[in-house]
């Protein structure tokens, strides 16, 4: 295959493989603030929503033969399409619909997550992977800025044009927009996807706890992540949260421009530049300030607290600053995974990075909302901050008393 062969189909497939689980990672949280859930139930149902990620290693014991198929993908994409369609025409019967076919969303994202991985690294397996990682994370970064940012702006000017109807009409029009996008690339990747071949030798998943240590590597990625997924929703609740109840009182229009388009650019260039230091100075020697990062980026949201933006670009800087020192960040934990999953993913697509992840931070994103409704948001991002000390600590323990080795 040359190099040049096949880049749409690169783009089309993650595109279409983004899209959804933008929608149950990020916006699905602001639907159920506007749709009066409360902050509480509205964190715990959003962070339900990540469940059938952490589960996406049982779901590939469970679904042999179907990986890197590209029928399969089809189907997925077919059925997600249709998932988003009735999700917009069930959002008028209330709440619990939406609840429902969000899930729904979610488990066919996760499952579309692991086809996608499995059928991208059998196709690049003889063919030029450094172009097609870069038509990969291109991909998926715009749908992700499209979605995350675009879409929400739409609702919000639809929601300005709409007054006089309720909130989840205009909702219900972005998402009929959004199936339709889908639809089309669910149409690209039917014509663009070819067959792959057989599964390549030695990559065969190893169950992560079949390793020796995993439990303290899994251990420390908790005590790491503690402060990110204390602040994953938090941060967009106060963003939302009108003024006389601590919030900053922002628009569905300002907030899609900075966390969504603004934070994810932010976010991605802090993984690049975090990747960059460690090439260059060692991931050992990076480990602690890139740990570091971790503790900043909330401490960016007490800053906000204290110091309140005037416009929407001062919001913008503030949460450029949080975005870039999360993806700086998180290159300290991409090490404890690596021990977790071992050498084989060390340079390929690792199917246990998003498992791990959502499981080290889902307990906190639950936790969140209810620590919101006892404290203030000054408060909230005051203990968020503070969380990572303990980290800090064990981290200089790690590396100057007990350093970490990785596995032979």
């Amino acid at each position: 295959m040359k190099s040049n062969e096949g880049g749409l189909w690169t783009i089309t497939l993650f595109a279409a493989n983004e899209i959804p689980s933008v929608v149950v990672t990020f916006v699905a949280l602001i639907m159920f603030l506007q749709m009066s859930m409360g902050v509480a139930l509205s964190t715990l149902f959003a962070a339900v929503l990540l469940l059938p990620w952490v589960a996406q290693p049982l779901m590939r014991r469970l679904l042999p033969g179907m990986e890197g198929n590209r029928w399969w993908l089809n189907l997925v994409e077919v059925m997600l399409a249709g998932t988003l369609v009735f999700f917009a025409l069930t959002m008028k019967y209330g709440i619990w619909w939406t609840v429902a076919m969000l899930a729904l969303a979610s488990v066919l994202s996760a499952w579309h997550d692991l086809l996608a991985r499995a059928y991208y690294r059998r196709r690049t397996q003889h063919a030029a992977e450094q172009y097609h990682k870069v038509l990969r994370a291109t991909a998926s970064q715009m749908a992700t800025v499209l979605t995350y940012g675009l879409l929400i702006m739409a609702v919000g000017v639809l929601q300005i044009y709409f007054r006089q109807r309720s909130q989840t009409y205009s909702w219900a029009l972005g998402c009929y927009l959004l199936a339709g996008a889908y639809m089309l690339l669910t149409l690209a990747n039917m014509l663009l996807l070819r067959g792959t071949g057989n599964e390549p030798a030695g990559t065969r998943q190893q169950w992560p706890w079949q390793r020796s240590g995993w439990a303290s590597q899994v251990a420390m990625l908790v005590l790491m992540l503690l402060p990110q997924g204390l602040m994953f929703y938090s941060r967009t609740i106060f963003l939302i949260a009108r003024p006389q109840q601590g919030g900053l009182g922002c628009t569905l229009q300002e907030v899609g421009f900075a966390q969504g388009t603004i934070g994810v650019i932010s976010f991605l260039a802090g993984v690049a530049f975090g990747r960059a230091m460690e090439n260059r100075w060692g991931d050992a020697r990076m480990q602690w300030p890139l740990a570091l990062c971790l503790g900043l980026s909330p401490a960016v949201y007490l800053a906000m607290t204290q110091w309140r933006p005037e416009n929407v670009w001062m919001l913008s800087a503030y949460t450029f600053a949080a975005q870039l020192f999360f993806g700086m960040g998180l290159n300290a934990c991409r090490r404890y995974i690596e021990n977790i999953s071992g050498e084989r993913y060390r340079n390929a697509v690792n199917p246990l990075y998003i498992p791990i992840i959502s499981m080290c931070i889902l307990l906190p994103m639950v936790l969140s909302g209810f620590i919101l409704e006892w404290l203030t948001y000054a408060q909230f991002f005051m203990l968020d901050a503070l969380c990572a000390l303990p980290m800090l600590l064990v981290i200089f323990y790690k590396r100057y008393l007990h350093p970490l080795r990785r596995p032979a």
